[in-house]
């Protein structure tokens, strides 16, 4: 079985074969992990604002999400995950729609699994796409959401992308590294594991900084504190994510 990392959505090959991990660390794969730790029961993913405002409507569910960091008009939040780490989503839905990490999970959706992650659920989430990978006889890919709307490399990304990678080969030894996994895997060890010293070298953590999201960065550096991993599932065309399988 083999693992490898897309650095951006574009270079994410044939979805169809592989069980995917999607990473946006900064910020929406940590705000969704955080929202199911509060709570959540299912958080509605949408690639464009006008879609996710319809969705918000017609499933009686939160609008959450930002343009450009900031989140747009009549949204009830932004996509803080510190914000979120507050607040309690016990039986609630939310939409999400933002700049790159929503549209990595639409550019996934395709795939047989697709999972979302980030440092805070690191380990759980490599344990459960090794297994589901292993079960349907899959390859992985690890998904970086980029920035510049999944156009561009993203430090950020890249580097937690890394650290799902060594986890993933601590589950499964036998796993085989592409070139790209590799990459990502000493990079994330360059750093030691120290994402706050990677955020400050990062272009989007300063630019988050700048406008006021320190805590975000502190909150999104924190590894393996929850064993919470959204699953994406189509319902009806809805592309939807939880941590609980629907009831059929």
């Amino acid at each position: 079985m083999k693992i490898n990392v897309a650095m951006t959505p574009r270079l994410l090959r044939d979805p169809r074969r592989c069980a995917i991990v999607v990473v946006d660390v900064l910020r929406a794969t940590t705000s969704i992990v955080t929202m199911f730790d509060g709570g959540l029961l299912r958080a509605i993913v949408s690639d464009n604002l006008k879609q996710a405002r319809t969705l918000a409507l017609s499933n009686f569910a939160l609008l959450c999400g930002e343009v450009d960091a900031v989140p747009p008009e009549g949204f009830d939040y932004g996509n803080s995950p510190a914000e979120f780490a507050g607040l309690s989503f016990k039986g609630k839905s939310a939409v999400l729609f933002t700049t790159n990490g929503t549209r990595a999970l639409y550019a996934a959706a395709e795939a047989p699994v697709v999972l979302a992650a980030s440092l805070l659920n690191r380990a759980a989430a490599a344990r459960r796409i090794v297994e589901e990978a292993a079960r349907r006889k899959l390859d992985i890919t690890v998904l970086c959401a980029g920035v510049e709307r999944g156009t561009a490399f993203s430090l950020e990304d890249t580097t937690a992308a890394g650290a799902i990678v060594e986890a993933a080969c601590e589950a499964d030894p036998a796993l085989s590294m592409t070139d790209e996994a590799y990459a990502a895997m000493h990079l994330w060890r360059w750093y030691r594991g120290d994402a706050t010293r990677m955020f400050r070298e990062s272009s989007h953590a300063r630019a988050l900084r700048a406008i006021g999201f320190e805590d975000d960065l502190r909150h999104a550096a924190q590894v393996d504190v929850t064993e919470s991993v959204p699953v994406l599932y189509d319902d009806h065309g809805v592309k939807v994510l939880r941590v609980r399988a629907p009831r059929r």
